[in-house]
């Protein structure tokens, strides 16, 4: 049996997000790029083509308070992820607003110096933007580098964790 997908939408100053969780936690989080159906058909298939769907705009809204609001709130987060990803991605839990880290110094925070592909490949894997704050990586020259919403989106949201 599949686990059920409840999912919903909140407008954040970058846009409107949709969230998705499970009885495990939150699972998915993406800036909305296109349209709502596409995207919740494309978060169907990704967690499994019979995977029933509910919409909870209210839990969305609260994911949202903590990421932009700095409500206090604690979330459990569901990742999804080889063991090699799930470490990655603790270790970008571990950064903090207006802190970036290049792929090399991630790779040596994982203990894998020498892995800095397969780091930026977790990094990239990510499926819940923000509180898994893969943003937060830069290139070791310190340019922005590449972002699923595009560049000018990452930009911003490093500009607005600095303030």
């Amino acid at each position: 049996m599949a686990n059920e997908i409840v999912y919903g939408f909140a407008e954040t100053p970058f846009g409107t997000i949709i969230v998705a969780r499970t009885i495990d936690g939150i699972c998915d989080l993406q800036f909305l790029g296109w349209n709502r159906m596409e995207v919740i058909h494309e978060l169907a298939s990704y967690w499994g083509v019979y995977t029933p769907t509910t919409q909870n705009d209210v839990m969305a809204d609260t994911v949202k308070r903590v990421i932009f609001d700095n409500y206090d709130h604690h979330l459990k987060l569901d990742m999804q992820g080889t063991d090699f990803q799930k470490r990655v991605w603790n270790e970008l839990l571990k950064t903090k607003k207006g802190e970036t880290l290049s792929y090399q110094e991630l790779a040596e925070r994982v203990g894998q110096p020498k892995a800095v592909r397969a780091v930026a490949s977790a990094v990239a894997e990510n499926r819940i933007a923000m509180l898994i704050p893969c943003h937060r990586i830069i290139h070791k020259d310190g340019t922005t580098g590449e972002y699923h919403w595009g560049r000018e989106l990452k930009k911003q949201l490093l500009e607005w964790e600095k303030e």
